[in-house]
């Protein structure tokens, strides 16, 4: 009322601030679009920047909710929201996790083929930040868009990426995965021989997963079958025992959200 522009955007910054604390991203975002409309306008950059990040974090939040409701569709209306704000910022960390909760999201409505661009996008960001637990979640999250298109031939080659990132990570669960991954596709394809080592590679894993407390037995007698069966259509020759598995499924290793803070 008093034309006091930067009170005003200190007042709607602060309101945002408490709206998030209090679990409401919905009048979050309004704060705070407003907060980054009056810098704008005024053409206060740092002030512009300092509204970006807080959009970052909290359109970032408001898609997970709509994730976690099933409406992947406006999930990717506020991830896409998330990286122009990471852009706006200049936050190459938080655009990179952007770009892969929003390739992510793409899978998860079919759209496999819009999807690539951006896990390709943070996986050059990962590789420039020297990130290499991202890059694994970059790999794993390719393979399931590539198998999503049914290009098999990108998918195993980002399998075996992530097979080899998880192994420089030693994390036996993320191998065991990629192990039993590859195993599925290789089956399908009639390359029986390279399907039962990745399913030997992947029963051991299971067995020190178990042996190490970090699963139950029931693991082992999965990948035990799998195993078998794999075993079974070398022997004869030909695609004789299906081994049906969801593969996306498999690839779940999750990589670290940053904090809110």
């Amino acid at each position: 009322m008093t034309g006091d522009t930067p009170g005003e955007m200190t007042a709607n910054h602060n309101l945002g601030c408490v709206h998030q604390q209090m679990g409401d991203s919905g009048n979050s975002i309004q704060f705070h679009e407003r907060h980054f409309q009056l810098a704008r306008k005024s053409k206060v950059y740092s002030e512009q920047e300092s509204a970006s990040k807080e959009l970052v974090k909290v359109y970032r939040e408001h898609a997970e909710e709509k994730e976690q409701n099933g409406e992947y569709n406006e999930a990717v209306e506020f991830y896409s929201k998330a990286l122009e704000a990471a852009r706006a910022s200049r936050d190459r960390k938080q655009e990179g996790m952007a770009c892969y909760r929003l390739g992510k999201t793409y899978v998860e409505v079919q759209q496999a083929s819009k999807a690539v661009n951006f896990l390709h996008e943070y996986e050059r960001i990962c590789k420039e930040m020297g990130d290499l637990q991202g890059s694994g979640s970059a790999f794993a999250a390719l393979a399931s868009a590539y198998l999503s298109i049914e290009d098999t031939e990108k998918a195993l080659q980002y399998l075996e990426s992530f097979l080899d990132i998880a192994t420089k990570t030693e994390n036996l669960t993320a191998q065991g995965e990629a192990c039993c991954a590859l195993g599925v596709i290789c089956n399908k394809r009639g390359d029986y021989k390279k399907a039962v080592e990745h399913f030997e590679k992947n029963f051991e894993i299971a067995r020190s997963v178990v042996s190490s407390g970090a699963g139950n037995s029931s693991l082992v007698d999965a990948s035990r079958v799998y195993l078998g069966m794999a075993r079974g259509n070398a022997f004869v020759g030909k695609y004789f025992m299906k081994i049906d598995l969801d593969v996306k499924s498999l690839l779940q290793w999750k990589i670290k959200r940053q904090p809110l803070v």
